[in-house]
């Protein structure tokens, strides 16, 4: 056997060595190493005797005579192709591949192939590797193993696929003629369960899927199932037996839950495991374990989930304690790529309480929340989509414990079609509108809520002439809108009250104007706005009838009178009837820019080199008819009614009633003919300043905007002169702390009115007053302090502010920040996600003195001062401490609701304690992290209800 020595030879010589069975292995037979059949040739010592080399001349001239056809003329009669061969009955049906990385040697006694080093063997779709793999063509049996590595531990263990099924093992043996197999140690991995067993058996290809795919059967004993991927689980469920068929199920014998290596006393008599990818019909496991002194016993997050083809899931999963509270949920979440994709929560919740006598109370309410989002890919021109949020009787409130649940006070919704026209180059918006506030429990809701709008539309443009010329500039705008709005308690909402008095309005306006330069630096643009409002329904002014008298006695004649005071309140409803309004005004407005600049010799403070003023001065004319006559030529409704045609007895004449007040599109204005004009300067201040780290020149803001703005109209007899805002905001410290101003001044003197008990402005100028152009009527302003590590960084560093451009972006950027734990280089690197918020408001106001020639005060207030500190302290790998949001007012003197929690990660455990003081409330649980058992866990807790009960 010449040519079993080359082999021999060449599989002893270290390096990489690889192979190849053309026809499958065969009992007795050397099909792995021949093309064709040799001749018969006496059988040899495969190794030579001591002291002579394994290759001779005469080995190679007999292996040149043997597969020689010119030294050999009898091998030309076995010349052909694979289909003469007549196949060995226990062959395998394709090739075997072998390889490894190390050595390969050949041992022809036991008819074993031994592989070292990264080996791998391939047959059909079965793949094995290991770091030793033994592999016998005689029995068609192949052993796989691991080996030692320099330090003593075992590497290299087997790793066995077949198709898309896969596990590891200990050890192994497997026959490729039968396909089954026996294992030791094995690692099955199923989604996120890990089925790891003892001795265990299997069948490749057993189970028939479907046309094309078989799955196969492993049988082992002693298993546990986990999520856990320690090598040694520290917890699963341990069974003596289990039947598992891979992406399809696990049937397990008695079993019992099993923790840091300690059986619990939690037993069960048999189970089943789904193991299939992907989406299926299937229970949902409790998610959490409660007890409440009021509720009972009860579970939470058991249900059903049923797919609903390949876009949609649906959820519904239920709540239920011993003593009759109860959650009923909902949940459908639907996504078709580069479509849409959305998700729907509805659920009904009836919570049980007990009053201070113990009287069995329940509180029950829906909550419905719908999110649909449209993919910008899906259509150009069509666009639907939004979020709508409602609930009745506070449930969520009154439920969910999280901070951002339970400051909030007002709950809106939006969910709108938009469609824009390109050709038309105009837009059109129509949906649904919601809001509703958790401190009135008022509901208000629009819809239909549409508004058609164009772009600014140049129709002289394309005519011919200079672009320059005038009439090219000539533009105009419309936009409309309708509207409808029903307001009322959320508990009375859903009735015909609410349908009966709702209000519905539609509006349209045009404006048209036209920019001119003049004089090279001014801009000069006249324009005109018309404004029609028409409404459904409106408002009729009546008195309630309450007559009030006093009866007198005349002191000289004794004759008894009775005199009335009072004819009654003036009421007012809403009736159906169909009234509109028009508003026209027209104007010219003039504006231009200055701009100032000093620039200084040497550098001055801060590095200070020079100062740019901007200024933008704007003044503008305008004209607006009388109102106060006007009536609606379609209905015949007036504008306005005085208060003294209503109730002769006691109305003002001066003060007017509209129809249209209260509305949805609001009332005419209450003025006269105006012929006036407003004014406005924005203000712009800059410095250059010298920056020292970079030796270059740097432009920072000092005010970026103060503006002053007010009128005058001709046309009043008094008090022509309007007050005089002004107003400013900047930045310090590269944006950590945010100044708004706002202030009022008035030309004019405000005195006591002890008839209306008001104060009211007269026509007394403070300059004849006081010999001042203006006094300062109220004085208010905000500073908010936003403290984060980085921008604490940014400011002791030097580095620039970043400006946001990519809105989606940057919130992906902060959500990979957020779940990368930081390198702790210095004490800040602790409080990385840390923020603290301070606000605080104030305002200064005028109080006029009710006696005369005294001197009026300045009254100061703090509206608000409250500090704010939010964010997660990562102490180490595994423990971090969450604070939701804890701070104090300072005008209340009070905690503002702290909420905390603690988590120590358990690799695949997590502990968790969260705490809400203000609501008596926390939460203790050890559990399984978020997978397949994550039913698996202990809690301890006390709800919102059974916190208020330790204060009863």
């Amino acid at each position: 056997m010449p040519i079993l020595c080359l082999i021999v030879a060449m599989t002893l010589v270290p390096g990489s060595a690889q192979g190849s069975s053309e026809f499958g292995f065969a009992r007795n037979s050397l099909a792995p190493f021949q093309q064709r059949p040799a001749p018969a040739v006496p059988a040899q010592d495969t190794l030579p005797p001591p002291g002579k080399p394994a290759f001779n001349t005469d080995s190679i001239a007999r292996l040149q005579l043997i597969t020689d056809p010119v030294l050999n003329p009898d091998t030309a009669r076995f010349s052909g192709t694979t289909a003469d061969f007549r196949m060995s009955a226990d062959s395998l049906d394709a090739p075997v591949d072998y390889a490894a990385q190390d050595s390969m040697w050949v041992d022809f006694v036991k008819e074993e192939i031994h592989l070292y080093g990264a080996a791998s063997v391939q047959y059909q779709a079965i793949s094995l590797k290991a770091n030793h793999i033994v592999l016998n063509y005689g029995s068609n049996i192949v052993f796989a193993e691991p080996l030692p590595d320099s330090t003593g531990q075992a590497a290299g263990i087997p790793e066995f696929s077949d198709g898309g099924q896969a596990f590891t093992a200990r050890e192994m043996r497997y026959n490729f003629k039968t396909r089954k197999g026996i294992v030791y140690g094995t690692t099955t991995t199923q989604d996120d369960i890990y089925v790891r067993g003892g001795k265990s058996k299997f069948i490749s290809g057993a189970v028939q899927v479907d046309d094309t795919t078989r799955n196969d059967i492993i049988y082992t004993q002693d298993a546990i199932f986990t999520t856990c991927s320690a090598e040694h689980p520290h917890f699963g469920i341990r069974t003596r037996r289990a039947k598992v068929i891979p992406n399809k199920l696990a049937v397990i014998g008695p079993s019992n839950l099993e923790i840091m290596g300690v059986p619990t006393p939690l037993w069960l008599p048999f189970g089943f495991f789904p193991l299939k990818s992907g989406r299926s019909t299937g229970l949902l496991f409790p998610s959490d374990y409660q007890y409440s002194p009021q509720w009972g016993f009860g579970l939470q997050g058991v249900g059903w989930f049923f797919p609903l083809g390949e876009h949609v899931n649906l959820q519904a999963t239920a709540d239920y304690y011993l003593k009759g509270t109860y959650t009923l949920n909902t949940s459908v979440a639907y996504v078709r790529r580069y479509k849409y994709r959305g998700n729907f929560n509805a659920s009904f919740k009836s919570l049980r309480r007990e009053d201070a006598e113990l009287n069995e109370l329940f509180d029950k309410g829906i909550s419905i929340s719908w999110s649909h989002r449209q993919d910008q890919r899906a259509h150009p021109t069509f666009n639907f989509g939004g979020s709508l949020n409602f609930q009745t009787n506070l449930v969520d409130q009154r439920f969910i414990n999280t901070f951002e649940v339970a400051s909030q006070n007002v709950i809106r919704s939006s969910m709108n079609i938009n469609k824009t026209f390109p050709k038309l180059k105009s837009a059109l918006t129509a949906g649904l509108n919601h809001s509703q506030s958790n401190q009135t429990r008022q509901i208000t809701v629009n819809f239909p809520d549409a508004a058609f709008q164009t772009q600014t539309i140049y129709p002289l443009r394309n005519l011919p002439g200079k672009q320059t010329a005038w009439w090219k500039k000539l533009s105009f705008r419309y936009r409309s809108a309708l509207r409808t709005e029903f307001s009322g308690a959320d508990s009375t909402f859903f009735t015909q009250a609410t349908l009966d008095d709702g209000q519905y309005g539609f509006q349209h306006n045009m404006t048209a104007a036209v920019s001119l330069n003049v004089l090279k630096y001014f801009n000069v643009s006249p324009n005109i706005t018309y404004e029609e409002v028409y409404y459904g329904k409106t408002r009729d002014y009546a008195l309630d009838g309450n007559l009030q008298t006093d009866t007198i006695i005349d002191p000289f004649t004794g004759e008894l009178r009775i005199d009335t005071t009072s004819l009654g309140t003036i009421t007012n409803a809403l009736n159906p009837g169909l009234a509109s309004f028009r508003e026209f005004s027209a104007g010219v407005s003039v504006s231009t820019q200055l701009f100032g600049k000093v620039r200084f010799r040497r550098k001055g403070l801060f590095g200070l080199m020079g100062l740019r003023h901007v200024m933008k001065p704007s003044i503008s004319f305008g004209f607006s008819p009388d109102y106060t006559r006007a009536r609606d030529f379609i209905s015949d409704t007036p504008y306005f009614i005085p208060e003294d045609e209503i109730d002769p007895l006691n109305g003002n004449p001066e003060r007017l009633l509209s129809p249209f007040a209260n509305q949805i599109f609001g009332a005419p204005p209450s003025s006269e003919r105006r012929l006036g004009i407003n004014y406005s300067i924005a203000n712009l201040f800059e410095a250059k300043v010298w920056n020292k780290k970079d030796s270059t020149e740097q432009n920072v803001k000092l005010f970026q905007n103060i503006g002053i703005n007010g009128s005058y109209d001709f046309t009043r007899d008094t008090l022509k002169w309007s007050v005089i805002s002004m107003g400013g905001n900047t930045q310090f410290f590269k944006g950590l702390t945010r100044l708004n101003l706002r202030a009022v001044f008035d030309p004019y003197v405000s005195r006591f009115d002890p008839e209306t008990n008001s104060v009211r402005r007269v026509d007394v100028s403070v300059w004849d007053s006081k010999r001042a152009p203006f006094q300062l009527s109220n004085f208010s302003g905000t500073i908010s302090t936003n403290l984060t590590v980085a921008k604490i960084r940014q400011l002791f560093q030097g580095e620039e502010e970043e400006f946001v451009e990519d809105l989606a972006d940057e919130r992906r950027k902060r959500r990979e920040e957020e779940n990368t734990l930081f390198e702790e280089t210095d004490i800040l690197s602790l409080f990385e996600r840390f923020s603290i918020r301070h606000n605080f408001n104030f305002r200064m106001e005028r109080d006029v003195s009710r006696v005369p020639g005294t001197r009026d005060t300045i009254r100061f207030n703090t509206l608000a001062n409250s500090i704010e500190l939010r964010g997660q302290l990562q102490l180490t790998n595994n423990w971090s401490v969450n604070i939701g949001s804890i701070g104090y007012d300072f005008t209340s003197k009070r905690v503002t609701y702290p909420f905390l929690s603690f988590v120590r990660d358990l690799h695949c455990w997590e502990m968790r304690f969260s705490w809400a003081p203000q609501r008596n409330t926390y939460s203790f649980s050890i559990a399984v992290k978020p997978g397949t058992l994550d039913f698996i866990n202990v809690p301890v807790n006390q709800n919102r209800y059974d916190g208020g009960q330790l204060f009863n």
